[in-house]
């Protein structure tokens, strides 16, 4: 009977992906059932209109749509055709480590293996298959999407898949696949048990068993460093008094339309995101300088902001803070 231990650790792989396609396919904006259930409906203004969402604006959305906006990109073109040349890399260096564990499944089922030990070396082979054509798929929807919200969120779940196959398969083939001998064997023997030649096939099984671990690093790092969305500016003019806007210096940075102004986190890689390491540059500013002006410091996102509050998005980001809390 195969190793229990074995049996879960693989299953996660395949378990871990369908969860992450199912909740794709639920909560992603892009998602047609998303789109479907998410239809729009403005209430009437009038006792004889029906709510059938053919208002072109609700009445009783009094929210400045300016507020909204986290900001507006700065040369977003280069950062969506750069972006989407390493979707592109990312989708050629995943294909290495999908072929190999089909050569691999293939040398298995044609072995001498039987029994119990067939069924173990089986078992990591079949069980990625579903995990690798989930993240092929969402890597081909992933190289349509050039919004920061619907780039972001499946940013997030490939490297969630890549993440579970690598760390999973990796555990699985450090740990020893043979019970460890029992007396001591010479260099000789050694050279010649590891020969290619008397047992190709079986040396082909353990070169793939290494090598595909290994072939999950470089969709890993591609994937890890992809960024949230293109630089952002916001017009201070926005969001600040007169009193404030008035008093910014020419050649202020936070001023200039050309360069970003925005919190670091909308542009931040899911390595950064996860260790807030995206907030350096803010605790650098405080270290160096004894003051600091409202110019200095970089805008917050619009979920963020006090005008922002008061509107329906942003009642909804309370209900969901509460809920987590």
């Amino acid at each position: 009977m195969p190793n229990l231990v074995t049996i879960f650790a693989t299953a996660i792989i395949p378990a871990s992906s369908l969860i992450s396609l199912t909740v794709y396919l639920t909560l992603h904006p892009s998602s047609p059932i998303v789109r479907l259930l998410s239809r729009p409906v403005h209430l009437p203004i009038h006792r004889d209109e029906a709510l059938d969402g053919t208002l072109e604006h609700d009445p009783f959305d009094l929210a400045d749509p300016v507020i909204r906006k986290d900001g507006y990109p700065v040369d977003a073109e280069r950062f969506w055709r750069r972006t989407k040349w390493m979707k592109l890399a990312f989708l050629v260096t995943m294909l290495p480590a999908v072929g190999v564990n089909i050569l691999r499944l293939v040398l298995i089922a044609t072995s001498h293996l039987e029994g119990d030990e067939l069924t173990r070396a089986l078992l990591v082979p079949i069980l990625l298959i579903p995990s690798h054509l989930v993240t092929l798929l969402l890597g081909f929807w992933y190289l349509g999407h050039n919004e920061m919200h619907a780039h972001w969120n499946t940013t997030i779940h490939l490297a969630f898949n890549v993440s579970m196959q690598f760390l999973v398969i990796a555990t699985l083939t450090l740990l020893p696949s043979e019970p460890l001998p029992t007396r001591q064997t010479g260099f000789v023997d050694l050279a010649l048990a590891s020969s290619p030649f008397p047992k190709m096939p079986h040396t082909a099984m353990q070169w793939s068993r290494l090598l595909l671990p290994l072939l999950h690093i470089p969709p890993l790092a591609i994937i890890l460093s992809i960024r949230r969305g293109p630089p952002l500016h916001f017009p201070l003019t926005a969001i600040y008094p007169p009193r404030i806007t008035d008093a910014i210096p020419d050649g202020a940075p936070g001023a200039d339309p050309t360069k970003t102004n925005v919190n670091e986190e909308t542009q931040a890689t899911i390595p950064e995101w996860l260790v807030f390491s995206y907030a350096t540059n803010v605790v650098k500013k405080g270290s160096i300088s004894e003051t600091m002006d409202v110019w200095d410091l970089p805008v917050l996102q619009a979920r963020f902001r006090k005008s922002y509050i008061g509107t329906r998005e942003g009642s909804a980001d309370r209900q969901v803070l509460c809920r987590i809390i």
